[in-house]
């Protein structure tokens, strides 16, 4: 996948374009730069031309950036999170990063039909030496319709652990407020739906600055870095903020808060948009039904017939060179078409937006407008907004509803604590069941179980626990056997959990020894556990070993054990060794012990230290 690195262009990779410059700058040792497009190289004398991009000045970040790189070109796959607020150099840090890999390297940048569609179809067809370029990633890790987010994560982390494809590199950026929606620990109770964006971010880490420090100003001021682009930013950007005013940021407020009526209504209604839960791609019904809610009862009698096309012809107006405040998304040749026109706002008129109105009011057009004309995938963060602003209580609700219409187990879940919280038991039900369909949703499966108790639907409730059990829900566990108990069906729980057992890790090799135990099931336990042991389910080695030592066949577990543990398997040497202390075998259980400690195991050196006293404590008295 992707394409060679030499031959990629950092703009189609989303870099910003640089701002125009004023012509003429005279360098102090003779030099004369003139800004003229159609040339990309720079000369010496009067013929020169800035190159495309601006020289590049490395920060701090950089360093830590390009240690990341240094590894996968050494072999090693790895992953850098850059980490920082819109126009600070993210995505340029990368580009120039990328550019220290060797010749061989390939990038692929997945975008088409929607990057976390892209992303999905084809990262398993991803090659060693290869970097996985995910700017703005929160369009590829938060979830989406069908759990869209979570399946490209999973399949990250396949491929970071893939010897047969090393190395492989991810480089993604993110502004602050998404890296803290993705790393965030969930609250009790709740779905855990960014456990794997957790593991898969924990290290990767890498905060880009918004400004350059005292010394990087300096050195422009003083010609060093050659480029009269950079020296117009620095003379003019405030607080060092030098890669947000090469991007445009300066010209696009001037040109949003000069905006006549219409455009200025467009602008707002996408900020509001953005703000509220769209995401990069903004349709054009959803601008044109909210964007007159803007406008007061003057401004709309006095608009033309064209307004909203003049509003946009206003807004996609480039910026001294850098892109116009809302601009078309155009499809590139081969890539799918919409079905209907798209606009993207510009990434630092977002955030203004996300820091200037935040308190203001939102027009009803706009919640209208995003109910009917906003993606699918889009609905439930209007909904969680919608919410978020306290009286837009029954906003929030459709919004939600018509999101896990569409396969949202996020909002399906949402819906159904509303629901159930407003005693709507049975909508909320069927809410529960559609959300239990999502990887990290098994809390659902158990939420509709007790629902379906506490209806009195017994036999629906002990079916529902089993499949949140099967999810990997233990208290789904305890919670079906006891409610089988309860039924009399003490046989059947006992089937199950052995079933279950067999099949998964779950925790609750105790419960199922209890149960078998209790129905008086016709099965040699002990051989169970100890073919379960042999497969190397968790637990089941110990609870063998300890069941053996009960019924006197101390001597049969540590000839089986001894044979596991000189066979490499795990845990095997400490239980020998804790079998031959208790039988007083204390030399043979030293070595045993000694044996486990070589191999990681701490108790095994806190039992050598124990014995070791124990064995000395008789000389020191006499």
């Amino acid at each position: 996948m992707g394409r060679p690195i030499s031959q990629l262009d950092p703009f189609d990779l989303e870099v910003h374009h640089s701002v125009d410059v004023i012509p003429g700058h005279r360098f102090a040792d003779g030099w004369t730069v003139y800004y003229d497009p159609g040339l990309t190289a720079s000369k010496p004398k009067d013929s020169s031309a800035p190159p495309t991009l601006t020289p590049y000045i490395p920060r701090a970040h950089d360093k830590l950036l390009r240690d990341v790189v240094r590894r996968a070109e050494a072999g090693q796959s790895g992953m850098a999170m850059l980490v920082g607020s819109s126009s600070s150099g993210k995505t340029r840090a990368c580009w120039e990063a990328v550019q220290l890999l060797a010749e061989g390297w390939r990038l692929w940048h997945p975008f088409d039909p929607t990057r976390p569609e892209a992303a999905l179809a084809d990262i398993q067809k991803v090659g060693p030496r290869t970097v996985v370029w995910l700017n703005e990633a929160q369009h590829y890790l938060l979830p989406s319709t069908g759990s869209l987010g979570e399946r490209v994560v999973a399949g990250l982390r396949a491929l970071l652990q893939d010897q047969a494809r090393r190395p492989v590199l991810v480089l993604g950026t993110v502004w602050p407020e998404y890296w803290d929606t993705l790393s965030a620990l969930p609250k009790a109770e709740a779905p855990d739906v960014h456990e794997q964006a957790r593991k898969l971010l924990a290290g990767t880490n890498i905060s880009v600055p918004s400004s350059f420090s005292e010394a990087d100003l300096a050195a422009i001021q003083r010609d060093e870095v050659r480029d009269p682009r950079l020296l117009y930013a620095a003379q003019r950007a405030t607080d060092g903020q030098i890669t947000q005013y090469l991007a445009g940021a300066p010209s696009l407020l001037e040109r949003y808060h000069n905006a006549p009526p219409g455009a200025r209504a467009v602008l707002e209604a996408a900020m509001d948009a953005r703000r509220l839960g769209n995401g990069l791609a903004i349709p054009r019904l959803l601008l044109a039904a909210a964007a007159p809610g803007y406008l007061t009862d003057q401004e709309w009698d006095q608009s033309s017939d064209d307004w909203f096309e003049e509003a946009l012809a206003y807004t996609a107006h480039p910026c001294h060179g850098a892109r116009g405040a809302l601009t078309r998304i155009k499809p590139r040749p081969g890539q799918e078409p919409f079905d209907a026109p798209q606009y993207r706002l510009a990434d630092y008129l977002e955030q203004h937006g996300r820091e200037t109105r935040f308190s203001k009011a939102v027009p009803t057009a706009l919640w209208e407008a995003a109910f009917e004309h906003a993606h699918a995938e889009n609905l439930f963060a209007f909904g969680r907004s919608a919410r978020a602003r306290h009286h837009q209580y029954t906003d929030h609700l459709r919004f939600v509803l018509k999101a896990a219409e569409a396969g949202d187990h996020a909002a399906a879940w949402e819906a159904a604590e509303d629901l159930h919280k407003s005693g709507r038991l049975a909508e909320a039900l069927s809410l529960y069941q559609r959300a239990a369909g999502g990887a990290a949703f098994a809390v659902a499966r158990r939420k509709a179980a007790a629902l379906l108790q506490k209806l009195g639907r017994t036999d629906e409730a002990v079916d529902e626990y089993k499949k949140a059990a099967a999810q990997g829900h233990l208290s789904s566990v305890h919670a079906a056997v006891n409610l089988m108990l309860s039924q009399g069906q003490s046989a059947a729980a006992a089937v199950w959990i052995k079933r279950l057992a067999e099949q998964t890790d779950l925790d609750m090799l105790d419960t199922a020894i209890a149960l078998l135990t209790q129905a008086e099931q016709d099965i040699d336990i002990i051989r169970w556990l100890r073919n379960l042991a042999d497969k190397g389910r968790p637990g089941a080695l110990g609870r063998a070993a300890d069941l053996m030592q009960q019924a006197g066949r101390a001597q049969e577990a540590a000839v089986w054990l001894t044979h596991l543990a000189n066979n490499g398997f795990l845990g095997a040497e400490l239980l020998v060794a804790e079998l031959l202390e208790e039988t007083g075998r204390i030399d043979e259980a030293t070595e045993w012990y000694q044996r486990a400690a070589n191999s990681g195991y701490p108790s095994a050196r806190s039992a050598l230290a124990r014995l070791s006293t124990a064995q000395t404590t008789p000389d020191t008295a006499r």
